[in-house]
């Protein structure tokens, strides 16, 4: 006669199940961050493409009218440069190297000949782009903020070094007061906050 066993069923345990659970949890939240970390780096990526945009359409419009796209009340004081400039709608820098026309006829026109130095696309939620309609165009980066530029507009080829006061002493530290160039654009960043590490400029690497 043949012998039946008794089958054996094992059920896991509490702290098995503890075990999985945690497991899985740490698993997706390395996954999360990793996730979190590329769509961070790829913001990055886009608004260090327009910076590099602004920077080299500013300097193909240097080349062509042997001046900055500015009008004359943006002047710097004894003999300085002129100051931190915004692409906030307040200057028609961002026109003027576009080719747009002024905005009204009282309005001096920087770019007679309409040559378009740099595109940008229209912004969506106020970001990444030409925000509104009004002119001068505002341009925003990834986060909604406007761009920063400093101009060497006394022909020293130098303008000052916003990472003198950067509150990250891995890039402060060592610092010169001043870069060597006729331009240089950055971003806030995600933070949104000047002079942090999370700055994207025009004159470092990355």
């Amino acid at each position: 006669m043949k012998t039946q066993w008794p089958s054996v069923q094992r059920a896991f345990t509490l702290i098995e199940l503890l075990i999985t659970i945690t497991i899985i949890a740490i698993l997706a939240s390395l996954t999360a961050a990793g996730i979190i970390n590329a769509i961070d780096q790829a913001n990055r990526l886009k608004v260090r493409t327009v910076v590099m945009e602004l920077k080299n359409g500013i300097d193909l419009y240097h080349t062509e009218y042997n001046r900055f796209p500015l009008d004359s009340s943006s002047t710097g004081a004894n003999g300085e440069d002129v100051g931190e400039l915004l692409t906030d709608g307040s200057n028609p820098l961002v026109d003027a190297i576009m080719g747009i026309p002024p905005a009204s006829s009282g309005t001096p026109d920087l770019n007679p000949k309409r040559m378009p130095f740099a595109q940008f696309p229209p912004a969506h939620n106020e970001r990444h782009g030409l925000v509104g309609a009004a002119r001068p165009y505002k341009l925003n980066d990834m986060y909604g903020q406007p761009y920063h530029i400093l101009l060497d507009t006394n022909g020293d080829n130098q303008v000052k070094n916003p990472d003198v006061l950067n509150t990250d002493p891995k890039i402060s530290q060592g610092q010169a007061a001043h870069l060597v160039a006729k331009i240089a654009v950055y971003s806030c960043g995600r933070d949104q906050v000047p002079c942090t590490a999370d700055d994207v400029t025009s004159w470092r690497p990355k």
